[in-house]
This record gives C-alpha cells, sequence and structure tokens, in this order.
C-alpha cells in the first residue's frame, strides 16, 4: 500500500518543484522557533510556559505569542536570505 509520502515522491516535477525544500525548510524553522522560546523562557524570571499552563495568565499567553511571531519571522527572513 502506497503512503501519500511515496506518491509525492515519485511524481515527477516533484524535487523541481521545491515542495522538498520547503518541508525541509518548515521543520527547521519549527526546531528553531521551538529552540528559541525555550532560550527565552529560561533567560527571563519565572516560568512563561507554567504561568501560562498551569496558572492560565493571558498576558503571558499573548507576550509568549508576540515572542514566538518575532522569532518566527526573523527565521523566515534568515531563511528567504
Amino acid at each position: 500500500m502506497y503512503t501519500l509520502l511515496t506518491i509525492l515522491l515519485q511524481a515527477p516535477g516533484f524535487w523541481e518543484k521545491g515542495i522538498m525544500g520547503t518541508i525541509i525548510y518548515s521543520v527547521i524553522g519549527l526546531i528553531m522557533c521551538v529552540i528559541g522560546f525555550k532560550v527565552v523562557d529560561w533567560l527571563i524570571p519565572g516560568h512563561l510556559a507554567r504561568q501560562i499552563a498551569e496558572e492560565k495568565n493571558v498576558a503571558a499567553a499573548l507576550v509568549a505569542a508576540a515572542l514566538i511571531l518575532g522569532i518566527c519571522i526573523i527565521i523566515a527572513a534568515a531563511i528567504a536570505g
């Protein structure tokens, strides 16, 4: 039984269209974003992840969302060159 990935890899023009590069850069970007969040969580006083998950702090969640968005914009700019 063929999986979707097997079918896509055998499709003509798959490599030329840059789909594989997009997938690889997306995975790398997500990993870097998680690492960036963990570094910032480590640098600021208190635990940002705990504030969001356990104490349901909406303000901390907004700060984390802005932080992640900023990190993602920086990573996208670095990848786009």
